[in-house]
This record gives C-alpha cells, structure tokens and sequence, in this order.
C-alpha cells in the first residue's frame, strides 16, 4: 500500500486528507467517512483489505477533527460535507464504493440512498441511526431552541473509551504512542449535534428505499451501547430482499475492527471483500 498525504481546500478550510493508493492496478474508489471525535490516520490498516483488493481509499480528517483546523467537535453543515465529497469525487472514475463508521455511517448512508447510482458498493460500520441514543436528557428537549443561539458551543458527546472497545490506543496515558490519544476527542457543537438529528431522521424515512441491486456490508458489534444492533435489525427486517450482507461481531462494542474483535472482524470483511468484490 502506499500512503500519501494532502491538505483538501474547502471554503476557508483546508483539511487533512489521506489517499490509500494499491500497488496493483486499480479496480475503483472508496470514499470513507470518520466517526464523531475520530481521526483518519487509524484507519489505513482497517481499510487495507479494500486497498490490497484494488481499490484507492481518499479519506478525509473532517474540520474540528484529527488534523483539521477547527473548533473541536464543529461541523459547519451538511453542505459542507457536501461539497467535500461532490470535490472528493470530481477526479475519480471507475468503480466507486462509499463508506463510513458511526458518524461517518450514517452520512455514508445519507449520500448512498440520496443518489444510489453512483456507487458499485457500500460499506457502513456501526451506523449512527440515533445521534441523540448517549445524549443527556436535556439536550433531546432543549437542542432545537439552543442551537441557533449557541451553534458552535461545543459539549460532551456522552461517549466514553470503553465504549467503543478496548484499543489501547484511545486511552490517554497510553505511553506506546501518546501523540494518537490528543487526536481523539468526545465534543460535538449544537448546530452539528442537531444537524445529525434532523440527517438521521430523513435516513428514518429513507430507508425503505434501499437499493436491492447494489452490494452492500453492514458491520455491527452485538454489545455496541452507541448504535445499538436492535435499532440496526429493525430497520433491516423491514427492508424487502437485498444484496446487504450483515454481520454482527460477538461481544463487539462500538469499534469491532480494533481491540480483542478485530481479528474477528478482519475476517468477515476479507471474505465479504472476496465475494462481492473480486468476482
């Protein structure tokens, strides 16, 4: 795999982007979106698998995360991330897969039943399909009057470490490589917290219209307390026969693919990857 390393100019932004590009010769794109508080250099040896089967990864730190400037926890709109992918794709041709975990689930999934034909493929990890499920009380019945009030005040997400499992690497006295810990934070502004809301609600409605024809991996931990898998299994149940295939990792938290279940994990995906994708 060879990595390289740009800034991505949007609006007043300039954002740190990654290229995840095979030595092989290339079989499409995948356009990977990032978690709430998560960061994309931790993701080169998750999407590996997708790299080593032909596919050129572009992965985006998104403003107020990892390496982008940026308020932490601040989002400026859906529109911005928007143009964001409507630029990320401008040079691509070929195949093209979408992507994300948590957070970046569930606007994987807003872009991918927005406009279904453009994409050969999906993969979305512990999709966010409730912002509002570790949110305090307060916040589901004050968010809508705040926001327009105090858009970038930022609070607690409500996540913690051992939420999403247990990768060393998210703790912040992990000494084996302490500059990754200060990549990772828990804060989301109101405006962004109330635009996840109002995104996850028109997913709600858009649901039913997945598209049966595209192939598609859903990949959920059974013991995740962020997106919990009943709310992913009610909506799936309710969908008519399609080509998603979805796995549930045993006693996996909200990061199946790190920690004790990423070896599990790995598993699942590489096979998923040689049945949908090299054939």
């Amino acid at each position: 795999m060879h990595i390289s390393e740009q800034r991505s100019s949007i609006g007043d932004y300039s954002l740190h982007q990654l290229t995840l590009s095979p030595h092989n010769p290339v079989r499409g794109s995948l356009i990977f979106f990032h978690g709430q508080g998560d960061y994309i250099d931790r993701y080169p040896s998750i999407l590996a698998p997708f790299v080593q089967a032909g596919y050129q990864c572009i992965l985006t730190d998104l403003p107020g995360h990892g390496r982008s400037p940026g308020p932490r926890g601040h989002i400026p709109s859906i529109a911005f991330v928007r143009e964001l992918f409507n630029a990320t794709l401008a040079p691509l041709s070929g195949p093209l897969m979408i992507a994300g975990h948590s957070m970046g689930g569930l606007l994987a999934l807003h872009f991918f039943l927005e406009s279904p034909a453009r994409f050969s493929a999906a993969w979305f990890s512990s999709p966010l399909l409730d912002p509002m499920q570790q949110a305090q009380p307060w916040m589901r019945t004050l968010l809508p009057l705040i926001a327009p009030i105090l858009p970038s005040l930022t609070v607690s997400t409500g996540v913690r470490s051992e939420d999403c499992g247990d990768d060393p690497s998210r703790n912040a006295t992990n000494t084996k490589n302490p500059s990754t810990s200060t990549l990772y934070h828990n804060r989301i502004s109101l405006a962004w917290g109330r635009t996840l809301r109002d995104t996850a609600a028109a997913l709600k409605d858009s649901f039913p219209t997945f598209p049966p024809q595209i192939p598609t991996l859903i990949t959920q931990g059974t013991a995740d307390p962020v997106c919990p898998a009943s709310l992913l299994r009610d909506r799936l149940d309710k969908l008519p026969q399609t080509k998603i295939t979805y796995q549930e990792i045993p006693a996996a938290r909200h990061e199946p693919f790190t920690g004790s279940t990423a070896e599990a994990f790995q598993s699942h995906l590489q096979q998923w990857i040689s049945q949908h994708l090299l054939t």
